[in-house]
């Protein structure tokens, strides 16, 4: 099993994950932003708060639709 075949495995399980719980999910990226504003100092609050939100609406596009 090559590089290329363990990164598609990852992909998948995470993929697994963020169809199952979706909002646990978003919950982990509002404590990651948290986290990281505050370890910057809130220097690069934009950037982070930009980041989050792409996340977040990645994640919207991976839920199946209801």
């Amino acid at each position: 099993m090559g590089l290329g075949d363990k990164i598609d495995e990852l992909k998948q399980k995470a993929q697994e994950v963020i169809s199952k719980h979706p909002d646990k999910v978003e919950q982990v990226i509002d404590k990651v932003e948290s986290y990281a504003d505050e370890r910057t100092g809130g220097k690069h609050s934009e950037l982070i708060d930009k980041g989050a939100d792409q996340l977040k609406q990645r994640l919207g596009e991976q839920r199946p639709p209801q």
